[in-house]
């Protein structure tokens, strides 16, 4: 797979750009094949907050049961190809800052990450709850990412 994140260049067909972060989740704004859109990622687990309209049960399996999963409200934007390369242009952001923290050890010391985590799509059915889409060996292989640094996050490590 070729990744171009150059608009000059013609092979460029992928963007991956950090929105914002809150209450667990991720935010990008993507471009991909001539399509822009936005994905979310649940980073982290969320607690029941004092004032919800749904229940705690409800609130876990929605909101917590998207931990580790790339997600969209049209799950077909979430094709293997576009997993890998939301996948891959940001491990190259990732191993980026990782080098700078590296060649500034008297600043970073103690904070440098040694893992990367791979998110694979997910689409929400009513009876299931979240549903995985993709083989995490296969999205980060087809992303190119090294797997002794690479973490699956929906496992518990």
């Amino acid at each position: 797979m070729t990744i171009s994140t150059e608009p000059h260049n013609p092979a460029f067909r992928a963007r991956v750009a950090w929105r914002l972060s809150y209450h667990g989740k991720q935010e990008y704004d993507c471009f991909f094949e001539g399509s822009e859109f936005r994905v979310t990622v649940r980073a982290s687990r969320e607690a029941y907050p004092a004032h919800c309209n749904m229940s705690e049960l409800d609130f876990e399996r929605w909101e917590n049961g998207q931990l580790g999963y790339v997600t969209h409200g049209e799950s077909s934007k979430l094709t293997k190809e576009f997993v890998a390369t939301f996948n891959r242009l940001r491990f190259d952001d990732w191993h980026k800052q990782v080098k700078t923290m590296l060649s500034q050890p008297e600043k970073y010391a103690g904070h440098i990450p040694e893992h990367f985590h791979v998110y694979v799509g997910a689409a929400y059915d009513r009876t299931k709850g979240w549903v995985r889409l993709h083989d995490f060996a296969e999205i980060r292989a087809l992303a190119g990412i090294p797997e002794d640094c690479a973490i699956d996050p929906t496992v518990v490590h």
